[in-house]
């Protein structure tokens, strides 16, 4: 039905949406009959769209066309996912819906064409305001357009609507909005992690990266740490022992102290980028050498030093 129909022509029709009647009441019609039959958000999107732009001018009952547009947000959330009680117009709080998924979530809507604060007076401040477009009415809300592409984007990628629903949720428990964000975050980059799942997060320095990375980006005091470290794991003090050692064998400033040893491992941090492996790892006071990166490390050292000996020849 919707295809050769919209919410505008059917409110036309049944003259006015009303919760009277029961079963046989047009509200029950309008959600069997016509809403029922949408399957996808994007169709819903074009209905509403169509809906809001006849609003301004439509010469029927401009209130039922205001209740079907919150009828319509509440079927975008039921093919979404989530399940829908459709509240009797002209509830406490304008309330428009509750949308719940599970026993854990539970979200009380207020879908409401409107254009001014006094418009938008008596929406409990808990419910979620939904809007035809952005106006400032002193508190949160968020668009229909925008609720839309958040939908159609779990169609899309096939996320599970209990990823969002925290997200939607007005109380200030960031805690569980963050959790909702990170599931999210993890369930668009799973298929992505499962074709490599032998690898990891961070990429493995090959030869030649690292002998770049050693020779041409770091600082004298780092690459002594680094070298330092070949033999044996070593605590702060005697870490910087070793790293000064090398810096007078190369005529170069001495680092004061283990509070040195912070800023040296911060910058080799700057130049991971969170993309390369750890090539020092802290353990309490301990300081050693990624084991699987030694034996090139060791080799550099070897080129470093004969290097420097073809340079005082």
């Amino acid at each position: 039905m919707p295809a050769q129909i919209a919410s505008v022509d059917v409110v036309r029709i049944l003259g006015k949406l009303s919760d009277d009647g029961g079963e046989q009441s047009s509200r029950n019609r309008f959600i069997k009959e016509y809403l029922s039959k949408y399957k996808s958000p994007e169709s819903i999107i074009n209905d509403i769209e169509g809906l809001l732009d006849a609003y301004p001018t439509f010469e029927g009952d401009s209130e039922s066309l205001a209740r079907a547009f919150a009828d319509l947000v509440n079927r975008l959330a039921e093919i979404s996912g989530f399940s829908v009680d459709y509240v009797k117009y002209s509830g406490r709080d304008k309330i428009t819906g509750v949308w719940k998924v599970g026993e854990d979530v539970q979200i009380r809507v207020a879908a409401i064409i409107c254009t001014s604060f006094e418009e938008a007076k008596g929406v409990a401040r808990n419910a979620l305001l939904i809007l035809p477009e952005a106006i400032d009415l002193g508190r949160p809300f968020v668009t229909v357009e925008r609720l839309g592409k958040l939908f159609s984007m779990i169609e899309q990628i096939e996320l599970p609507v209990s990823s969002i629903a925290s997200i939607l949720v007005t109380d200030d428990n960031y805690d569980k909005r963050i959790s909702s964000f990170m599931e999210l975050m993890f369930l668009a980059f799973k298929k992505e992690l499962a074709r490599k799942p032998q690898m990891s997060l961070q990429k493995e320095w090959t030869k030649d990266e690292l002998q770049d990375f050693i020779m041409q980006r770091l600082k004298l005091p780092t690459i002594g740490m680094l070298f330092s470290l070949l033999d044996s794991p070593m605590v702060g003090e005697e870490l910087v022992e070793n790293i000064n050692e090398f810096l007078k064998e190369n005529e170069s400033e001495l680092v004061k102290g283990p509070m040195a040893l912070g800023a040296i491992m911060g910058a080799l941090s700057k130049h991971y980028s969170g993309i390369k492996e750890e090539l020092v790892l802290r353990e309490g006071k301990k300081y050693s050498l990624a084991e699987k990166y030694r034996p090139v490390i060791s080799e550099i050292k070897t080129r470093f030093e004969s290097g420097k000996q073809t340079v005082t020849r």
